[in-house]
């Protein structure tokens, strides 16, 4: 194949430095850009369409005739124009999606450009002329420098690049899209097979099972071939991927150049420029990370510097980047460089010696988590877990590194009521989620093993009917097998962030939902019906009951070591649905004998002892309040309120710790939906001295009724005595 390719940029190297062919030669390399168009959709049609055999040939050539600058980009990246872009008469750029601005932006965009050239006189035409010359020098323009004509010329080097960009897309990268789709029909195909062979093993055997065993093979055969013949041509070839590497090296360094250069934080407003270049230029470029970062050695050598740099830049930035999935995969391709995944010890002094990544990395990471919650598709409930395992495990990583550590607590400290407990809010309702719809799953998975269990009983059955109960099954196991993993990732970032970071945890909008959450756990691993949970065989599914414990255990002591006013002890107690003395008891027992570290199962011990007193107290002050008026209390909780509010919009008053609880997760106002922030919220003073006056005046009637009836039992204690 390398054969093939050195000869065809032979040939066109002849005819480019022909002066008579050369013009045709770049219309032909157009021409089969602009009919193949349609290539990079989902689904190709192989009568209107080059082959991807042709298209990943013409990538290989194409990348050829770029190593001339591409072995010197510093020096030439100044000559990649991006009027191109827009003002080329070869390829039309402006229906391809921009990595920031719509169709529409764009075209307005380019037409006030036009509009102002229009204008412009004898004089103005001289200063294009010398702009012209601009350009053919290779300098980049800024948006009051763009002209756009039909006469207007670029460099060699300029077309080279952005044609190559094109091809790559519609060839390489359209074969590695490709690829990725056939290996994961293959790896569900594989688990279809694998599925159907264990109901078969179990005792299914209908003719129609043994029919789709087969179709299945025959699947699996096919999808394997279609595999390695990607594998041959493309994962095999270090050299190809190398050369493409080095192409979107220099695709980084053009972009960042438009906004002028590795540093932070980026300029408040996103230029045109970039904000109008197609999205593929730097999805393609994660793309490629992502498949060479898991090929063995095809990184070795190669300077991951610049892509790190261009990653922490953007990650984090939506005035930059609109398209959340694009972020999400400059996560993965991070994930990847993980040292212990990677297997390249260069890329520990990435994370660990970057200036950059030392002061963004983790803020970036955080932010991302929160964004993610909503993407726009249709998808975005499911897509969201599997893209915060990614940062999950990446912030692990990081928060074993010292540096990262500190960075960490101080956003922690900075944006305690920011993003940072944004994060701490969503990261509690996927533990939340993801443990529930787990142990639930694993209750419905025990049902399934009892019919089986039954042998007589199952027998009976009809065959076609035990085959979809197996189904659902094994269905059912990799739902938990993937909804524990998660799971336990995020109980265990928070045992290891509340050990030094305990304080937004304590805060009054969150102490009560952790309180809850924890409660819940602890009476799902602890209470009553925890031997419900019992599977035959746990490691499986990757539940490990006594861990989970010990971390829930873990957090409870962490957050309360930093609990100085027990507002924690005081929110575990007021959880009406899950707590209750004697729960903590049984939980301790359990410590005990699993073996818990007993510093904590001591200070756990404490703990539920300062609740219980905490839930006495709260009796009593029930009690001592009596009747509380409707209109103080809290409409959503029904709680006596402390801080009252006014929304602007539905103007009803709500306690603040209630409803920034509630903004943390949907920024609506709950009563009419419209938009609300924190900010909007209203301080309602007068209701907050009313609520305070009344319990004033209640304490003080309760303290004086004491009085009185000391005063009368101490009089009838003398009567008596008399």
């Amino acid at each position: 194949m390398n054969g093939l390719y050195d000869g065809l940029k032979d040939v066109l190297l002849i005819l480019l430095k022909n002066l008579d062919t050369r013009e045709k030669v770049l219309e032909y390399i157009a021409e089969v850009i602009n009919k193949n168009a349609s290539r990079s959709g989902m689904q190709v049609d192989p009568l209107k369409c080059a082959s991807s055999g042709m298209f990943v040939n013409l990538s290989a050539v194409m990348l050829r005739l770029c190593e001339p600058f591409l072995d010197n980009m510093e020096a030439k990246k100044d000559k990649i124009d991006v009027n191109y872009l827009f003002c080329n008469n070869r390829i039309d750029f402006k229906d391809l999606t921009a990595i920031n601005a719509s169709s529409e932006e764009v075209s307005s965009w380019i037409e006030s450009i036009n509009n102002e050239h229009a204008q412009n006189n004898a004089s103005g035409e001289a200063r294009f002329a010398e702009s012209q010359e601009a350009t053919s020098s290779g300098k980049n323009s800024t948006a009051s420098q763009l002209r756009c004509s039909k006469k207007e010329n670029f460099s060699f080097i300029c077309e080279c690049f952005f044609m190559t960009s094109r091809v790559l897309n519609l060839g390489l990268m359209k074969a590695v899209s490709d690829f990725k789709h056939i290996s994961q029909q293959l790896s569900r195909f594989e688990d279809d097979l694998e599925s159907n062979r264990a109901v078969r093993d179990q005792g299914g055997g209908s003719p129609q099972l043994e029919q789709d065993i087969t179709r299945l093979e025959k699947i699996v055969e096919i999808l394997s071939q279609d595999k390695f013949c990607y594998e041959a041509q493309i994962l095999r070839d270090g050299a190809f991927l190398q050369r493409a590497l080095s192409f979107y090296r220099l695709m980084i360094l053009w972009s960042v150049n438009l906004v002028g250069g590795f540093k932070m934080p980026l300029p408040s407003q996103c230029p045109k420029e970039f904000a109008c270049i197609p999205e593929h230029f730097l999805d393609d470029a994660m793309d490629l990370l992502v498949l060479t970062s898991r090929i063995p050695k095809a990184l070795e050598s190669f300077v991951l510097d610049d892509f790190l740099s261009f990653i922490i830049m953007f990650m984090g930035s939506t005035s930059y980047i609109k398209n959340p999935y694009l972020r999400a995969k400059m996560v993965e391709v991070l994930n990847c460089w993980m040292p212990q995944r990677s297997g390249l010890n260069s890329t520990a002094s990435l994370f660990e010696g970057h200036q950059l990544c030392l002061d963004y990395l983790v803020g970036n990471l955080l932010k991302l988590y929160v964004d993610i919650e909503f993407t726009g598709s249709h998808t975005q409930f499911f897509d969201k877990f599997n893209i915060r395992h990614n940062i999950a495990e990446l912030l692990e990583y990081l928060w074993d590194v010292p540096s990262h550590r500190n960075a960490w607590r101080q956003i922690a400290k900075e944006e305690e009521k920011g993003v940072y407990l944004n994060f701490l809010n969503f990261l509690i309702n996927d533990s939340i989620y993801l443990l529930d719809e787990s142990l639930n799953k694993i209750l419905e998975l025990k049902e399934i093993e009892a019919e089986m269990a039954n042998i007589v009983e199952w027998e009976r059955r009809p065959a076609q009917e035990r085959e979809e109960r197996l189904r659902v099954f094994h269905q059912w196991e990799n739902i938990v097998r993937f909804d524990m993993r998660l799971a336990n990732e995020d109980v265990g970032m928070l045992a290891f962030t509340s050990e030094q970071i305990p304080a937004p945890f304590l805060l009054p909008e969150m102490v009560e939902r952790v309180a809850s959450m924890l409660n819940y756990f602890l009476l799902q691993l602890a209470g009553p019906q925890r031997k419900s949970l019992t599977v035959k065989d746990p490691e499986k599914y990757e539940f490990k009951p006594k861990q989970l414990l010990k971390q829930i255990a873990t957090i409870y002591v962490h957050i309360s070591r930093g609990d100085k006013e027990s507002v924690f002890s005081a929110a575990i107690s007021k959880d009406g649905r899950a707590y209750n003395d004697q729960l903590f008891s049984s939980a301790a027992n359990i410590l005990w004998k699993i073996g818990g570290d007993p510093k904590i199962i001591q200070e756990f011990v404490q703990l539920a002892g300062r609740a219980k007193a905490a839930a006495s107290e709260a009796m009593d002050a029930e009690a001592i309040l009596g009747d509380i008026p409707d209109e103080f209390l809290d409409p959503i909780q029904y709680t006596l309120m402390k801080d009252p509010v006014t929304l602007p919009s539905s103007k009803v008053t709500v306690d603040r710790p209630v409803i920034i609880r509630h903004l943390l997760s949907d920024s609506t106002d709950p009563f009419n939906r419209s938009h609300l922030t924190q900010d909007m919220l209203i301080p309602n003073t007068e209701l907050k001295l009313q609520i305070e006056e009344f319990v004033r005046s209640q304490q003080s009637r309760k303290r004086t009724a004491a009085a009185l009836l000391e005063i009368g039992e101490a009089e009838g204690t003398d009567d008596m005595a008399e």
